[in-house]
């Protein structure tokens, strides 16, 4: 899924992210479920720890999640179905018995992997806003527990936002190359996505984004979902988000949701 830890501080972000400088920290609840296409349903819980310093054009942010998975071993978080042979993936190779087959299906947790980015605001002079982001996935999740794919993994995004008033209109592309580890081969994918958000209050916003992204392996769908949300705080020092996700292709989950918050320093 692009539900990952950067995607649930992405989303607490908009409307925020160029506030001021200084340092925020947060953490979040993430859930999600869906066959992607199996004959099995994997649920994925994630707990990111994140942390984002803003100074003058530059914001730099880092992401940890804790991740407790359940399902199908072809399932990674933050990539969806991929050809997985580890023969110690999650829920194989505990079949002892001679002459049976080892489980499909099987559940694990730990540490998932530690997300980093850069991103440089560019001064346009005008209402349009323009970001240029850098980032890397460094593989500290267990790849035989099936929490991540065991390699590193680096990308590039173009973001674009408009305010027109109460309403900010948002947009942005990016590529990843994504590594290949022992026992999964991967492709490197394109992403977009869009959304329009409108404040609503003293301190709260709604709004709506659409996103999609390319398959990581061959013959699987693309991840294609829509997301609403709800961002709310008693002052800007302290900021809840609520979100839920409705999956729209077999690349994407069923459905998901959670909350995040951040406290500013």
């Amino acid at each position: 899924m692009k539900r990952s830890a950067l995607f649930c501080a992405g989303l607490l972000a908009i409307g925020s992210a160029h506030a001021g400088d200084g340092l925020d920290l947060g953490v979040g609840l993430d859930y999600s479920s869906g066959d992607y296409g199996s004959d099995t349903t994997t649920e994925i819980l994630s707990v990111p720890f994140t942390a984002k310093y803003a100074s003058g054009s530059w914001t730099y942010k880092a992401s940890l999640p804790w991740l407790r998975v359940s399902g199908d071993p072809d399932v990674l978080p933050g990539l969806g179905a991929v050809v997985n042979t580890n023969p110690r993936g999650r829920g194989r190779g505990r079949v002892s018995v001679p002459g049976t087959t080892s489980q499909e299906s099987g559940s694990a947790s730990g540490i998932g992997d530690l997300n980093l980015s850069a991103t440089y605001s560019v001064d346009t002079g005008g209402a349009l806003g323009i970001d240029l982001t850098g980032k890397a996935k460094l593989a500290t999740a267990d790849e035989d527990k099936g929490l991540g794919t065991g390699a590193n993994d680096y990308g590039v995004a173009l973001d674009l936002y408009r305010a027109f008033g109460n309403t900010t209109v948002f947009g942005g592309v990016g590529y990843t190359a994504l590594g290949n580890s022992d026992y999964i081969d991967v492709d490197g994918v394109a992403n977009a996505n869009f959304g329009v958000s409108r404040k609503v209050g003293a301190g709260s916003s709604v709004g709506a984004m659409y996103d999609w992204r390319q398959a990581a392996s061959s013959g699987f769908d693309d991840r294609s979902e829509v997301t609403g949300f709800y961002s709310f705080g008693a002052d800007p020092v302290n900021r809840f988000q609520l979100y839920a996700t409705a999956g729209l292709s077999d690349g994407s989950p069923d459905w998901g949701g959670g909350i995040s918050y951040r406290h500013g320093f």
